[in-house]
């Protein structure tokens, strides 16, 4: 019976007996590949389109704007190269073009970091699909020189994966040369739902549209615009102008225009443009105010303006004859004892402010209270001088308050990682998520461009950040002299002998970090009882170091601080906090 099976037979038996086992002979025309249970995920376009659930712009409207790396106009499919995003003035880039660069990656916040450097390497690089520059998705395979835009990658068949690979079609599975992955790793679609954004550096990005002259770049005027407030010019102050052009809370620099889009005075539901302006009379600053008002019984506008040495002379009687008109018809209250001319004229806003303050010569405003400090903003000529020639100036001091320096005799106390920038915790789950010591290796080549120097309005020199920094990120280390606890007590009392300021932070039980003499900026961030950043201390390689973490969004222009946490002591030895915050706890210790 053994002998007589039949061909069938023998080929059933041979299926059977080689069922089950483990390795199985590989080749070239038959590639294995596992099953997976994995559903083609629908097209986010149509089921958007099927139920109306987004607005679009409609399809008669042509989208100019182009992606400065695949030169492709308008939005991309949302499982392509999906949106655009804005990366600098009238400049554009689309989302995955952006995410799948070789240079970029993205944090917990979702902001998506060295875009600026990928665009710059990009483009002396050639597409190995459409033959243009603008290539930035490299072959993941060791010695592979192909590069593609993100848009041709998808269309020639590349393959991308969780980890932020990619493989050519070259390197596919079951391609010569290719190494299996796990089918499950695939991506089958790009689409990205979670909020992303290019992180942009808004200090340069405001440099390089006022350094353009009267807001003009190229062919083009562009208006910076915050909401209903349109900045048309800075102005410029005199070094005779200093004493008298300024409050404690704003900078009124002669020459300055904007424009506030506000209530009518005249009619409650009716908004109209108010133009203001700040010129110099009798060696005072002048307000000028300019609107069109509209008469009641032809209804016909007719300008008006008001003028004179107080910004919120004209003010306070626009907005008392608002309030008293909305309340009369029974509206939405007003309250003018909060509303001011200087918020009104736009002086008080972050943007605007920030302006003024890199204003030439402007530390000679002895009362203004400084926010954000001295930052590269604006690149002017030296301040205007009356008489026609620098030479013939008078010579003015400076009269600018000296800060109390604070010598501390007390070390702050280190506690231990508290988990920040932990990808489990996080409110996405992403997959581009870096470790700590991959965040250190990168926060030690970019601190530079983190944070500069500049004059705090806490007290003395602070550190403030140059960039939008992401909650859970390294934005510097505290160096110095590592020492033991007994050495530091001996050079505590040298330095107060000399009177010197005394920047120690305790690195654990046994040793200290003397920033001294030989530290680095982050011995001069302050103390605030509602920081922005943590100091946590963090084993890397076998070593400890003291890292200034941020725990929320700080602004560019920011002042950096944290809590020095010193140990409570009596009356007579207290150190008075001067952070400002709402809840200070007005001493430091």
């Amino acid at each position: 019976r053994r002998g007589s099976c039949g061909p069938g037979e023998e080929t059933r038996g041979a299926t059977k007996r080689w069922k089950g086992i483990k390795w199985k002979r590989w080749s070239v025309t038959t590639p294995i590949m596992k099953p997976t249970n994995q559903k083609v995920p629908p097209d986010v376009d149509a089921l958007i389109a099927k139920y109306g659930v987004a607005l679009k712009a409609s399809p008669e409207l042509v989208d100019r704007r182009a992606c400065v790396l695949c030169m492709r106009e308008g939005d991309g499919n949302t499982s392509g190269v999906a949106r655009l995003l804005n990366l600098d003035v009238d400049q554009w880039i689309h989302l995955n073009c952006a995410l799948w660069s070789a240079e970029v990656y993205e944090t917990q916040g979702g902001a998506l970091i060295n875009v600026d450097l990928a665009v710059s390497h990009g483009s002396s690089v050639t597409c190995n699909h459409c033959q243009r520059r603008g290539a930035t998705v490299h072959c993941n395979r060791a010695r592979c020189p192909n590069t593609y835009h993100c848009a041709c990658a998808l269309e020639c068949g590349c393959r991308f994966f969780k980890d932020k690979t990619v493989l050519c079609p070259m390197h596919v599975v079951g391609a010569v040369g290719g190494t299996p992955m796990p089918p499950q790793d695939h991506l089958r679609s790009l689409a990205v739902f979670r909020k992303v954004y290019v992180q942009r550096q808004e200090t340069k990005q405001m440099a390089s549209i006022m350094q353009q002259g009267e807001l003009t770049q190229g062919e083009r005027n562009y208006i910076l615009r915050v909401g209903a407030l349109m900045f048309h010019a800075v102005g410029q102050l005199s070094t005779h102008q200093m004493a008298q052009f300024h409050s404690k809370s704003a900078i009124f620099p002669a020459g300055y225009k904007s424009t506030r889009i506000y209530w009518s005075k005249d009619n409650t539901r009716r908004r109209c443009k108010y133009l203001n302006s700040i010129g110099e009379q009798d060696g005072r600053p002048w307000f000028v105010t300019t609107y069109h008002s509209m008469s009641a019984k032809n209804n016909d506008d007719c300008l008006v303006t008001m003028s004179g040495h107080d910004v919120n002379e004209g003010w306070n009687e626009i907005l008392h004859k608002l309030a008293n008109l909305r309340s009369h018809q029974r509206m939405l209250k007003l309250f003018p004892k909060y509303i001011n001319g200087e918020s009104l004229f736009g002086l008080t806003s972050p943007v605007v402010c920030r302006i003024l303050e890199s204003l030439p010569n402007i530390e000679l405003c002895a009362n203004y209270k400084f926010r954000f400090g001295r930052s590269p903003v604006l690149e002017l000529p030296l301040a205007v001088n009356p008489t026609g020639c620098a030479r013939t100036e008078p010579h003015i001091k400076q009269c600018r308050k000296k800060p109390h320096t604070l010598i501390s005799n007390l070390m702050s106390e280190y506690y231990e990682s508290t988990g920040i920038g932990d990808a489990s915790t996080s409110l996405y789950g992403k997959h581009f998520v870096h470790s700590k010591s991959s965040q250190y290796r990168r926060m030690k080549q970019e601190w530079r461009s983190n944070v500069y120097l500049a004059r705090s309005r806490i007290q003395g020199l602070g550190l403030f950040a140059s960039r939008d920094i992401e909650p859970g990120t390294m934005v510097i280390e505290y160096i110095g002299d590592i020492i033991r606890s007994e050495v530091a007590e001996k050079r505590e009392k040298n330095y107060e002998a000399a009177n010197r300021g005394v920047y120690m932070f305790r690195l654990d039980s046994d040793y200290i970090v003397d920033a001294t003499v030989t530290g680095g900026p982050a011995r001069y961030i302050n103390h605030s009882c509602n920081p922005n950043c943590v100091a946590e201390v963090v084993n890397f390689e076998k070593e400890k170091k003291i890292m200034i973490i941020s725990n929320r969004h700080i602004l560019s222009g920011e002042e950096l601080n944290y809590d020095y946490k010193f140990d409570f002591e009596d009356e007579g030895n207290k150190i008075p906090c001067l952070c400002g915050a709402i809840n200070c706890r007005k001493w430091m210790n």
